[in-house]
């Protein structure tokens, strides 16, 4: 029963760090990123702004900023982060009447920056 156990949290565990993950939050709140133990924030993406139409948007348009220096940053081999939501965060604002969000694409990759996987050694991966 005891090999199963391990074998089920082996599973869960390689789910976890090979999937892409998501995480999002709109303006005025904070988007928080948290990996598993011994496993590190790798950004793939990360997009702030607006994809949908609103009243001060015509059809189709959409404010971008690009906040993958921030993102990166924070969060890039950090085990968890916590970015706040806010336009000031993320440089000059040129729609400041349009609601925005954050959404980052972002893996759980095993070890910690200067700690290997499963062990107390020291160094760089």
């Amino acid at each position: 029963i005891e090999i199963s156990i391990t074998l089920c949290s082996l599973l869960v565990y390689l789910h976890t760090i090979l999937k892409n993950h998501t995480a999002h939050a709109c303006e005025g709140h904070t988007l928080i990123i948290e990996c598993p133990s011994r496993t590190s924030v790798a950004v793939l993406s990360a997009f702030y702004g607006r994809r949908v139409p609103n009243q001060h948007l015509s059809d189709y348009q959409h404010t971008v900023f690009s906040p993958s220096q921030k993102v990166l940053s924070e969060c890039q081999d950090q085990r968890s982060c916590h970015i706040p939501v806010f336009s000031p965060v993320f440089g000059q604002d040129p729609c400041p009447l349009t609601t925005k969000y954050l959404l980052v694409s972002y893996k759980c990759r095993p070890g910690i920056r200067g700690q290997l996987p499963y062990s107390n050694v020291k160094g760089g991966i």
